[in-house]
């Protein structure tokens, strides 16, 4: 499973020629992908008390992208841009079974 996320653009605020704070589009931010993969398999009988275990395995962004996402403002002192990331990879496990 893949998600595509377009380019956009962040909005600083600036001063116009009237003195007035207004928002501009001045920081573009590339698109980008990202991709997760999860597994499950179930197991219908396995034997004693238990019956339709489930274990399964997600990985989010399993290639590590870790590409801006977007625009978080300027700093105070200096007036930088500061920018989002993605968060990098995670790794879930899970399991379930039936209890009769």
């Amino acid at each position: 499973m893949g998600k595509y996320v377009g380019h956009h653009w962040g909005l600083d605020s600036t001063t116009n020629a009237a003195g007035d704070t207004v928002f501009e589009n001045q920081y573009r931010i590339h698109g980008n992908v990202t991709a997760d993969l999860a597994l499950g398999w179930r197991i219908h009988n396995i034997g004693g008390f238990m019956r339709d275990v489930t274990p399964s395995l997600k990985i989010s962004n399993l290639f590590n992208n870790r590409s801006i996402s977007d625009f978080a403002g300027n700093q105070s002192y200096g007036d930088a841009p500061l920018y989002w990331r993605l968060a990098g990879r995670s790794v879930f496990f899970n399991m379930t079974a039936t209890f009769p």
